[in-house]
């Protein structure tokens, strides 16, 4: 079995160890890495004229994404709920096989995008429940 997060083996993974990237990420949002597993690996070793050409797609259509995905889930980090300096994140990583779609992209603040990594987190559904409920922190 494979990480939900990494996609490494099970026994070499270290996403659930105190001070792990996915520990530090989860913290942000002051919720709690929930252990998830696959049966199969995340893709590796993706061509780089895939990546170039996923990289231009989502830089083609950055404002058009934004602006979607803004109206969608709300202006700001779909984990921390910080409203300054954010980007584009996919959820799958181009790395792991992942492609510059919209359903693919989520809003993170720059530090929640460099901590999340190449991990694979999907916040999406967080920020929309906490729009539902008002819990805006």
């Amino acid at each position: 079995m494979y990480c939900g997060y990494c996609g490494r083996l099970l026994r070499r993974c270290v996403c659930h160890e105190p001070g792990s990237d996915l520990a530090r990420f989860m913290a942000r949002a002051v919720r709690e890495a929930k252990p998830r597993q696959r049966s199969e690996p995340y893709k590796r070793a993706v061509p780089p004229q895939i990546k170039r050409r996923e990289r231009a797609t989502l830089r083609a259509r950055h404002e058009r994404w934004h602006q979607k995905l803004s109206d969608d889930f709300g202006e700001g980090c779909a984990n921390c709920g910080a409203t300054e300096s954010l980007v584009l994140d996919h959820i799958i990583p181009i790395a792991k096989g992942g492609r510059s779609m919209l359903d693919n992209l989520q809003l993170l603040c720059a530090e929640c995008n460099r901590l999340k990594g190449k991990l694979v987190i999907d916040c999406r559904d967080f920020t929309s429940a906490r729009r539902v409920t008002g819990d805006n922190d």
